[in-house]
């Protein structure tokens, strides 16, 4: 009998230790918390970055951003921008590659006649509070009524998503 209680507490310690193994690797997996999201106002700094795997084929850096307003229903409307911020956490230190990905209703590029419903493109993150991520109408094409979700993707796994839902007013 004594034999089999101490069998029992064994099993009962590895069960623990790895339960505990679980718990930290699972604290320790990289996550994204939005902090904040909706409309934006932003300041556009440098130049345009090539990005191919966007319906427009460029990315444009963003100085400074101030939320305007934290709603999910975006008006479609020329220079508006929308996106959210997010707190990274369990990420390796220093500077990590992420995919931002948008899906979106079909968009065709009036120059390039190219035609997409998911847009990505690489971005290399060094901050880890607040880090913004965000998409303007730049274009008349770009503008599309329908769900949109914004994702940022960690080696292949999502890590943060947030819907908007872009409404586009009648003339």
């Amino acid at each position: 009998m004594k034999r089999f209680a101490a069998r029992g507490f064994l099993a009962a310690l590895l069960i623990a230790g790895a339960g505990a193994a679980l718990a930290e690797n699972a604290a320790a997996e990289p996550r994204g918390k939005i902090v904040s999201y909706g409309r934006y106002e932003i300041v556009e700094t440098g130049r345009p970055e090539k990005a191919e795997r966007t319906v427009a084929g460029e990315v444009k850096p963003v100085e400074t951003r101030r939320l305007i307003e934290q709603t999910d229903q975006i008006v479609g409307l020329l220079g508006n921008t929308f996106g959210f911020e997010v707190d990274l956490e369990g990420l390796p230190p220093g500077p990590v590659n992420l995919v931002v990905r948008t899906i979106h209703p079909p968009l065709t590029n009036a120059d390039t006649g190219k035609t997409m419903t998911v847009s990505e493109y690489d971005w290399p993150v060094a901050g880890r509070s607040k880090v913004y991520f965000g998409f303007t109408f730049d274009y008349r094409w770009e503008i599309a009524e329908g769900v949109w979700t914004k994702q940022l993707v960690h080696d292949g796994k999502v890590i943060a998503e947030k819907t908007f839902k872009v409404v586009v007013p009648l003339n």
